[in-house]
């Protein structure tokens, strides 16, 4: 069986959110384990460079894979309505200059931040840790 466009991207290594469907497909709603979201990013972990190598780093270190994550990158102003507005079981927001809350609602560094200063690390594993445990 020929495999379908999806698979040939994948099997390549092609992020989902770098191409978009041909056509006028029928896109069903895919349940994502979580929700990564970043805000108001200039060095987008959305686009190819060193903070998506290391965002995509971070995942596999607790157990995820690219089909396993939605990547989402907002306007700063926009997250209060857009956590509201959500309806995601869990999300790691990656701007550590806020403040939100929710049961499954994670904030840690920016890959960006933490590319600049190596001492973040640490910080955000933690965060990650337990975004694992929830993933469980």
């Amino acid at each position: 069986m020929k495999p379908n466009r999806d698979e040939y991207l994948e099997a390549l290594g092609i992020p989902d959110f770098l191409y978009s469907p041909i056509g006028s497909k029928i896109l069903t709603e895919v349940k994502f384990k979580l929700l990564v979201v970043e805000l108001d990013s200039k060095e987008s972990f959305c686009e190819s460079g060193a903070s998506q190598d290391l965002l995509f780093k971070m995942l596999a270190s607790i157990g995820l894979g690219l089909n396993e994550c939605d990547l989402i990158s907002i306007d700063k102003s926009e997250i209060n309505r857009f956590i509201e507005d959500h309806s995601s079981d869990l999300m790691l927001i990656m701007d550590s200059s806020i403040y939100a809350e929710g049961k499954s609602l994670f904030i840690t560094h920016h890959p960006k931040d933490i590319i600049k200063n190596s001492q973040l690390k640490r910080d955000s594993w933690e965060v990650l840790k337990k975004v694992k445990l929830c993933l469980k």
